[in-house]
């Protein structure tokens, strides 16, 4: 992902400091050759202070890995317990579930294993189970398993029954909306998973600090609320705006299989952000658009703007200027009336979030104590962690002893830029003494030098966990789903009990293959379920058939008793 080792380290002293804990994922599937590669890189990071690896490929369980944590990534399909028990067995520290989990599963899953979960809350959805997807390697020779994906679930899609009659046309039949857990994540918590994944691949810092605040918030609220829980690291964040998912990339947001009941998931319009909803269009007068505004929707010059017109399109352009409910169009945009209209660009969120200064530390307290030769300077954080340090120094009594103490305070109290935040500080002297900026301004970095690197040196990574001698792989299948890429992998597999593994979609693609295995339904997103709404569906002959803008044809498999579709295509031709 672009990440130099030098600034994963600085990253990783960051995080410790705040008992927070640093993964690195090298989550594809490896060739032969690239396995030493995986394993140097492995070895670098664990010098570097990572505390976990997550990975895909079974050969690395082969491999001469670190003796630190070991993380089973969602690309590995955890979409079952007989999954998570067997990645238990294999020394596996933490699952990150498939993103299709309901929270009962999570629940069933959590008190069936001692392993910890992971689970994604927000962010983009793959339409395929995770490692289960190899659309893009068969349109585009990019495989998603290699971490190399072209989005081919992003692109636009015709949908025909058997008899070729037209469902839609030209749309993102396989484009999910964004995921959000926020309604379910007390739920969640409560059903076993103790950490959460939000999805930001590519995404600016509006993003990653709107999303991280709101649910940081959340979290931190649930925690305040049931005892019985606690946060695994330490600190207080603090930013200056209010965090709003809307007001950031979305291309809409579904709460996706979280409950275990259907709902319309997709956004068949647009890939795009669509941002939040601002209002219904009125009437366009000129290059003046009159719009009914939604309840607290205030708009402002250089907004940026989206709607679906009559053809089905996204249409966005910026506004010249807003004022109440009115906007000027740049040249050659026209709005059809009653069309709902989106913000997908805020121009006073993005400054207020660009400009805020989020920051994050730790409570503490300072005593400042009289020594035989001088002073000593004691500081205790809120998580017990303390650091004392002795300064020889000449005794000045204080002419004013109220401001002379009043100055100590205030000047032991910035620590501003700091992991900490000094909250009280205690003058434990028999007098009251006078004492330079410039001397309490260096006593006091020195102090919390000597705290963050005694934090450090008392930082302890998990080790890697046992594999158990006899293991045997929970699924009845030996086809290119399973994954194996190289040599090693293939071995592990063997040994599992899996006979005769074959080679990855990857390595030897095949006809009439699954390419993708969705929990999303199309027929139901369309009003066509033949549970649901079966006149609607009688009108279509199955079975259906998707065909791509490139005039590929893929044949669509539904199994209703579980709620999935699948995906099936041919090798592409040359």
């Amino acid at each position: 992902a672009g990440n130099s080792l030098e600034d994963i380290a600085k990253l990783v002293e960051f995080a410790h400091i705040y008992n927070a804990r640093i993964y690195v994922a090298l989550n594809t599937i490896l060739t032969d050759d690239e396995l030493s590669e995986a394993e140097k890189l492995a070895w670098s990071l664990y010098k570097v202070g990572v505390d976990a690896l997550i990975i895909q490929d079974y050969g690395l369980l082969r491999a001469n890995l670190p003796p630190i944590a070991q993380h089973a990534s969602t690309q590995m399909d955890n979409r079952n317990l007989d999954k998570v028990k067997f990645w238990e067995k294999c020394g596996f520290e933490q699952v990150v579930l498939a993103r299709e989990t309901d929270i009962k599963s999570m629940a069933h899953i959590a008190s069936h294993t001692n392993v910890r979960l992971e689970s994604f809350i927000h962010g983009a959805l793959c339409v395929s189970y995770s490692g289960q997807c190899y659309m893009s390697q068969r349109m585009l020779g990019r495989s998603a398993n290699r971490g190399e994906c072209g989005q081919p679930c992003r692109m636009k899609y015709s949908l025909y029954d058997a008899d070729g009659k037209t469902i839609a046309k030209d749309k993102y039949l396989l484009s999910l909306k964004d995921f959000s857990a926020e309604k379910y994540l007390a739920e969640m918590i409560k059903a076993g998973v103790s950490t959460f994944k939000i999805e930001g691949r590519l995404k600016d810092l509006t993003y990653v600090k709107t999303t991280v605040a709101y649910y940081r918030r959340i979290i931190d609220d649930f925690i305040s609320k049931n005892e019985e829980f606690h946060r695994m690291s330490h600190g207080t964040s603090r930013y200056g705006f209010e965090p709003n998912l809307h007001k950031i990339f979305n291309r809409g947001l579904t709460t996706y299989n979280l409950s275990g009941k259907r709902e319309k998931m997709a956004n068949i319009y647009t890939p795009k952000s669509m941002g939040e909803f601002v209002g219904t269009t009125s009437f366009q007068k000129g290059s003046t658009l009159q719009i009914k505004l939604a309840d607290k929707i205030t708009l402002t010059n250089g907004d940026g703007f989206c709607y679906v017109d009559k053809n089905g399109d996204l249409i966005g352009f910026r506004a010249n200027r807003a004022q109440g409910n009115n906007i000027d169009l740049p040249a050659g945009i026209r709005v059809q009336p009653n069309a709902k209209l989106f913000r997908n660009y805020d121009i006073r969120y993005e400054s207020a979030v660009t400009n805020d200064i989020c920051s994050r530390q730790i409570d503490a307290q300072i005593v400042l104590e009289e020594t035989t030769d001088g002073f000593a300077l004691e500081i205790t954080d809120a998580t017990g962690d303390n650091a004392k340090m002795s300064f020889a120094s000449q005794k000045d009594l204080a002419q004013n002893p109220q401001m002379a103490n009043d100055n100590i305070i205030k000047t032991l109290k910035k620590t501003g830029g700091t992991p900490f935040r000094v909250t009280n500080v205690k003058i434990g002297t028999h007098k009251s003494y006078f004492f330079a900026m410039s001397t309490l301004n260096e006593w006091r970095r020195n102090l919390i030098n000597v705290l963050i690197s005694s934090k450090l040196s008392a930082w302890r990574r998990e080790p890697r966990l046992p594999m158990d001698e006899k293991l045997e792989f929970p699924s009845n299948t030996n086809d290119f789903r399973l994954n194996v890429h190289n040599s090693q992998a293939k071995d592990f597999m063997e040994e599992c009990g899996v006979a005769n593994p074959a080679w990855s979609y990857e390595r030897e693609p095949k006809n009439k293959a699954e390419l993708m295995r969705c929990k999303y339904c199309m027929r139901f997103e369309l009003g066509i379920c033949l549970k649901d709404n079966a006149i609607e569906a009688s009108k279509f002959r199955q079975p259906l058939k998707l065909v791509g803008s490139d005039g590929a044809e893929y044949s669509l498999a539904f199994d209703c008793g579980k709620c999935e579709m699948a995906v099936i295509g041919d090798i592409k031709r040359q």
